[in-house]
């Protein structure tokens, strides 16, 4: 199941949460040149999950969930342009587990 929040996309499969950015968020930043990841294992919704520096802004984007992050787009830190990428296995941010469904529940469709 796939769900959307804050121009973010959250996509559920069995008890992991991947998080990466919409289209429409990446047409608003443009070209990302620097990603920093969070590093944090355990993240609480609204807390920082990343910082995206473009050629237009640097913004900060929050957590749309709680939980545990399991897995970063380490990719990212390599080659922050895969976060342009259409395509969702390469422009995500971080796979979580342990993720409150209460919260879950609450993101639109």
């Amino acid at each position: 199941m796939r769900k959307e929040s804050k121009q973010l996309w959250i996509k559920k499969q069995e008890d992991t949460y991947t998080i990466g950015l919409t289209p429409d968020l990446q047409e608003e930043l443009g070209e990302v040149n620097f990603a920093d990841i969070t590093e944090a294992e355990e993240i609480e919704q609204e807390e920082t999950l990343a910082e995206v520096e473009t050629s237009k802004t640097v913004i900060e984007i929050t957590a749309p969930l709680s939980g545990k992050i399991i897995q970063r787009n380490e990719k990212a830190d390599e080659d922050p342009s895969v976060l342009n990428a259409e395509d969702e296995q390469e422009n995500w941010l971080v796979v979580m587990e342990d993720v409150s469904e209460a919260q879950w529940q609450q993101l639109t469709e």
